[in-house]
């Protein structure tokens, strides 16, 4: 059991190298974790079995540690208590990060075929890549990447624009498997370590990401109303009652004065309006909402329900929604969520989901979103909008952003984190978005229902934000510019595998060129 015990150890430090209880995240934990985890892959007596099991106690120390707050999660949105709902949490310990288990067989495969596969000269190199790409590819519900918690470097995050965050975690394993290799073979790896200094000091000696020049300024604000989860699910259940008292709320702080000027925006967070629209049939927004937004006028951008079709069944019958309505109380464009989350919005059996809905009673069944929308503030400006988990996925930001026919000058994430309760999932799930806007050089206007609301620089910085479970306005000026699109944008994770092909070109050249006594340290 003695020789388990690290592998806890290094799952727990990987779950802290992210946020934890607030703010607190510490980044050389992810390198201490890398370090530990990885060990086991270069040594000798290489065993599928026994690294699965260190991948389990890895996993299971990295999901007590970092999603302790799913219990309240199931007790809240599944319905399940004690001890369902913490033998239920403890399950996600086998699928919480499917790349490890994933990266083990792989690695079993090729040293299986490769005979001294850790004597070849590109070991580490390669090794490093593989774990990237099948981190970066392997679906997951929430990316938590050994990359991103190089986050704490905003604004000096510049390679970021050209490599996205895989390039952080190949440096991390780069850096752990080099100090590993030093340990064990008391060897300096000279061309990894070249590798690693080059990308660090051309990171550091770009400087930071700069915010473009802004040629106007919107004055906008986010309604964070701070509604409990019994209210909510009472109002989008249909109780009448419910249903006044959370418009009544959006409508009184939509409606305070404003200590920046009218307020041109107005933004409520995801599902706010817990009626159904039907924009298939009209544009037309419902009278209650209509008087809210006449009253103070300004464009609004507000999160809500939209009906998919018109059948007698329930089954994927709505949208996870967010619609634009422009100054004369029409809806301009909407958009329908397309990335929903498995076991929360649906069930990932397709064919076999309409069967089970009817079995399982925790679970909305939304329908999926079929187009990218960009929204045309006015005739300068436009943006985009993701929902909730969204915008934890690059690959899909990139296909949404390269879809459409303008470079917005912003995104809106709209989110509910209410049914995560008062832990850090708030913060993690922030800390993860701002990889977004690192990425494509675009701000984020982030607007939640219990916080964290939060104005998000091109680089990863905040500019203001209201915190958690805090009922009230964000007021600001949102600076509008036009930034250009990035590297990673146009290529990807291509990107990375460009770089790593000239590194190996570069390693091949030197191999040739120099003497074979000295080929081991390279």
């Amino acid at each position: 059991m003695r020789n388990r015990i690290p592998f806890i150890l290094a799952g727990a430090l990987y779950a802290l190298s992210f946020p934890f209880y607030g703010k607190f995240n510490f980044l050389p934990f992810i390198f201490i974790s890398g370090f530990i985890y990885f060990k086991q892959f270069l040594d000798e007596n290489f065993s599928l079995k026994q690294v699965l099991i260190n991948t389990l106690l890895f996993s299971w120390a990295y999901n007590i540690t970092g999603y302790y707050w799913l219990t309240f999660t199931l007790q809240e949105f599944g319905g399940l208590y004690f001890p369902f709902n913490f033998l239920l949490w403890q399950t996600f310990s086998l699928i919480i990060a499917p790349q490890f288990y994933i990266f083990a067989i792989l690695f079993y495969v090729i040293k299986r075929k490769m005979k001294n596969v850790h004597l070849h000269s590109m070991f580490l190199i390669l090794f490093s890549l593989l774990w990237t790409l099948i981190e970066y590819f392997t679906p997951q519900q929430f990316p938590a990447h050994f990359g991103h918690p190089w986050l704490q470097l905003a604004p000096y995050l510049k390679i970021a624009q050209v490599f996205g965050s895989p390039i952080f975690s190949f440096l991390t394993i780069l850096t752990s498997l080099t100090i590993i290799w030093f340990v064990k073979h008391k060897e300096v790896k000279n061309f990894e370590v070249f590798i690693i200094i080059s990308i660090l000091c051309f990171n550091f000696l770009s400087g930071e990401i700069k915010t473009p020049d802004h040629y106007d300024s919107i004055n906008t604000r986010f309604v964070q109303a701070n509604i409990g989860n019994d209210l909510k699910l009472k109002s989008e259940g249909g109780v009448q009652l419910a249903v006044n008292e959370v418009i009544s709320i959006f409508e009184e702080l939509s409606h305070r004065e404003s200590t920046i000027g009218d307020i041109e925006l107005t933004i409520w967070p995801e599902t706010a309006y817990p009626k159904y629209l039907m924009t298939k049939r009209s544009k037309i927004i419902p009278r209650d909402l209509k008087n809210i937004i006449s009253k103070k006028g300004g464009k609004y951008f507000i999160g809500t329900y939209d009906l998919a079709h018109f059948r007698s069944t329930s089954f994927e019958q709505a949208y996870n929604t967010a619609v634009f309505i422009n100054d004369d109380n029409s809806i301009s464009e909407t958009y329908h969520k397309r990335v929903l989350i498995p076991f929360g919005e649906g069930l990932p059996f397709g064919p076999f989901n309409e069967a089970l809905s009817g079995l399982v009673q925790n679970i909305s069944f939304f329908a999926e979103g079929e187009k990218f929308t960009l929204f045309k503030y006015d005739d300068q400006t436009s943006f985009i909008s993701l929902i909730c988990y969204e915008i934890l996925f690059p690959e899909y930001l990139r296909s949404y952003l390269n879809s459409s026919s303008d470079r917005p000058s912003f995104m809106i994430n709209i989110t509910n984190d209410s049914w995560y309760g008062p832990y850090s999932e708030q913060e993690q799930h922030l800390f993860l978005a701002k990889w977004r806007s690192v990425e494509f050089n675009l701000p984020m206007l982030r607007s939640t229902n219990t916080g964290i609301s939060t104005y998000i620089l091109g680089n990863g910085t905040e500019v203001t934000r209201l915190g958690n479970f805090k009922q009230g306005n964000l007021d600001f000026k949102l600076k509008i510019s036009k930034s250009a699109e990035t590297i990673f944008q146009s290529l990807g994770i291509l990107s990375l595998l460009i770089l790593v092909l000239i590194l190996m070109i570069i390693k091949i050249i030197y191999l040739k060129i120099l003497p074979s006594k000295d080929h081991a340290s390279l």
